[in-house]
């Protein structure tokens, strides 16, 4: 596994983990702050709607009461004021529901529903009980709810609910005599509730949501280029040409830039693991520089060098990109050939042999090499089809050098 594809690794799975947890609890805190919003509007219903009631009853009511006797006039009930002027609220925002739900009630609309009876039922059994909160409701349809009771605390009230005979003729005349009635002083027989849904501002918390987790993601985008970037340009290229040298130097024969013998082997088995797959031929060339020590002791060991070093150039400018040419040791070259058989092998050899001997070397003079041949049998293994090749290789010094020998099959 590259460097880089760990490094991408980690920061990815860094990257998730953070996403998830800046994800899990931005969610909570955007939900926390949508559901206080909605309670912060449900207490700011309840209160506009307690204050609608008391503005009823110190400053409308006292006017109308005189003309109860003639007509009933609705708008002289408090929780009637209430409940008309947040039914104005609640045909512009949908949702936002103000009621005085009751158990017996005067006017049939405010009839509690099962569930609202309910709440009502638990501030009856317990009278300590001031108000319930909480979420009503499904889907698009949950709000958030705040209920009060409406206990009777106002001998006023009862005028109009404890008996019909000593209630307004004109309210009978518009409510009938069936309902709102058998009221008593201290008992809970309702309760205010407003509903305020949930809808807009949890969707508001969806989209500022979804805003910063995006955000995130191109930030990290943006981080996760810009880092690559940096590691490409301040760690990896760095490292490669490190790492290049350091293979150079492990492969290379420092003075002529051939392969050296270690890495000679390996690519030799390598050739000879392919050919017995394809059935291809696998040949080795070795030959040796003639006289090469006379050159050191006549003309010092850095012509010597240099002869090394042109002799390398030289060979290297007739191989195939696919050969393979090493220093084997002091003055000893060979050369792999692979998919070349014994006869174009010796071919080559013979131009190698010609390229060498036909052009002096500066400061030195002529020089001449001498040669040995070798096709793989399939069946021995690298050393000895090298051994096979050196042999030859001193046939060709023992019948007088410069010339390219064959080796035994």
């Amino acid at each position: 596994m590259s460097l880089r594809l760990k490094f991408n690794l980690i920061l990815l799975l860094a990257f998730v983990a953070s996403l998830a947890g800046a994800g899990w609890y931005y969610s909570g805190h955007l939900e926390r702050q949508a559901l206080d919003e909605v309670r912060h509007n449900s207490d700011l219903m309840m209160e506009t709607a307690l204050a609608i009631r008391g503005y009823t009853t110190d400053q409308v009511k006292p006017h109308l009461d005189p003309l109860l006797a003639e007509k009933f006039l609705p708008q002289t009930v408090p929780a009637f004021a209430a409940t008309e002027t947040l039914r104005r609220l609640s045909d512009k925002y949908q949702g936002y529901v103000y009621k005085e739900a009751v158990l017996n009630p005067t006017n049939p609309r405010d009839r509690a529903t099962d569930w609202e009876a309910k709440l009502i039922d638990s501030f009856r059994s317990d009278a300590a009980k001031q108000e319930l909160t909480g979420v009503h409701g499904e889907g698009i349809n949950r709000a958030v709810y705040i209920a009060r009771p409406i206990t009777i605390k106002n001998q006023a009230c009862l005028a109009c609910h404890s008996d019909p005979a000593v209630a307004p003729p004109s309210m009978l005349k518009v409510y009938g005599d069936k309902n709102g009635f058998g009221w008593k002083m201290g008992e809970t027989v309702g309760m205010q509730i407003v509903k305020v849904p949930m809808l807009y501002p949890l969707e508001r918390a969806r989209q500022s949501f979804n805003t910063f987790i995006w955000s995130l993601v191109a930030i990290f985008g943006l981080a996760f280029i810009v880092l690559n970037a940096a590691l490409s340009l301040l760690v990896i290229e760095p490292m490669a040409r490190v790492n290049r040298k350091l293979e150079d130097l492990a492969t290379k024969d420092f003075l002529t830039d051939l392969v050296n013998r270690r890495r000679f082997f390996e690519r030799l088995e390598q050739e000879m693991a392919a050919s017995r797959l394809n059935g291809q031929a696998v040949s080795v060339i070795m030959f040796d520089l003639d006289f090469f020590k006379r050159i050191n002791d006549t003309f010092g060991h850095d012509s010597g060098d240099s002869v090394l070093k042109h002799t390398a150039i030289r060979v290297r400018e007739l191989l195939r990109a696919s050969d393979c040419a090493a220093r084997f040791g002091g003055e000893e070259f060979i050369i792999l050939l692979k998919e070349t058989g014994i006869d174009a092998a010796m071919a080559l050899a013979e131009v190698v042999r010609q390229k060498i001997a036909g052009k002096p070397y500066e400061n030195v003079g002529a020089v001449s090499a001498s040669f040995g041949v070798a096709q793989w049998n399939g069946a021995e293994d690298g050393r000895e089809l090298i051994n096979r090749a050196d042999k030859a290789l001193y046939v060709a010094k023992q019948n007088g050098r410069n010339r390219v020998i064959r080796a035994d099959d």
